[in-house]
């Protein structure tokens, strides 16, 4: 509802006639999730595995559901889209359908019922509001001021790492270490001492995968995006991108050593799974970033040899 008045109270989009035309026609939105990698942290689900692209799917059609069903009670109230007619939500010739999962759901995380027939017969009755509802952004600095590790849809970046802040022209250095790793920690029965060896070995590379100390069964749920693998970053995408209309952010993460192969088959994938669209990044290719483990910084501090 915040978001559709928003179409209206825009103050922005008026100073292009054209624009001010399109926004109200379609009077599209982008309701959308953060924190999903969080939330698998609590749930005990590692991220980028088979259960988690349920998971994701899950919580995304829930989102989506809900989203339209609202919608369809704004066009109650407000009238649909004034586009509407001739469009795939054309009530006189509905050409919508339900979104459904890449993959049949094995898992009952007893997420309340949905009824995608009620959604079809509000929109052959009242139409809908908006032509297109959600979308995933990629909420960097409002997750990190709503206290997120995992940003949007993404999983964590490090449980360890630096962020780089502009302060008036000056690079200032923040570092990070996860609470909800710490936490997990203590919860596991790891006196403080061992704690803090664990901690200070985290903060070099930003994962807990090669720590002896770490509990297997911590190691397998507290991933972050370097442990996930090319394939499983679109994947996860994917199983999110089908109860999202419009396009949404993801990155697909790649080593140092990734080829331009490697980059081509990724993007291969997400076209076959239907993404709209993907950001790849390979760690070290840039020289600022907002956020880099403390190896990577490292690397950039230390001299590059010359051929003679």
């Amino acid at each position: 509802r915040f978001l559709d008045d928003v179409v209206t109270a825009n103050a922005y989009v008026p100073a292009v006639p054209q624009l001010k035309v399109a926004a109200d026609r379609a009077r599209r939105i982008g309701l959308g999730i953060m924190g999903l990698g969080d939330l698998m942290y609590h749930a005990g689900i590692r991220y980028g595995s088979a259960e988690a692209e349920e998971f994701a799917a899950q919580v995304m059609e829930f989102v989506r559901y809900h989203c339209m069903i609202t919608s369809v009670e704004l066009a109650k109230e407000r009238g649909p889209f004034l586009a509407i007619n001739g469009s795939t939500y054309d009530p006189a010739d509905l050409k919508w359908t339900p979104p459904t999962s890449l993959t049949a759901y094995r898992h009952n995380y007893k997420r309340p019922a949905i009824d995608w027939p009620t959604v079809v017969e509000g929109i052959k009755k009242h139409g809908i509001r908006n032509a297109c509802q959600t979308t995933v952004a990629p909420t960097g600095t409002i997750a990190t001021v709503a206290g997120c590790e995992a940003y949007g849809c993404e999983p964590a970046f490090a449980l360890a790492y630096i962020r780089h802040v502009n302060d008036n022209g000056k690079d200032l250095q923040l570092t990070y270490t996860s609470p909800l790793f710490e936490k997990a920690l203590i919860e596991a029965g790891i006196g403080e001492a061992a704690r803090k060896e664990i901690v200070q070995e985290v903060m070099a590379h930003g994962t807990c995968q090669d720590v002896a100390a770490v509990p297997e069964q911590l190691r397998r749920v507290f991933v972050v995006s370097q442990d996930i693998t090319a394939e499983e970053h679109v994947r996860m995408q994917a199983a999110i991108q089908r109860f999202v209309d419009n396009s949404l952010s993801k990155t697909c993460n790649f080593p140092e050593s990734a080829m331009e192969e490697d980059v081509a088959q990724a993007y291969l994938l997400a076209w076959e799974l239907g993404c709209k669209g993907l950001t790849v990044y390979v760690t070290g290719s840039r020289q600022k970033v907002v956020l880099e483990t403390h190896a990577t910084a490292k690397a950039k501090e230390e001299p590059t040899a010359v051929a003679p």
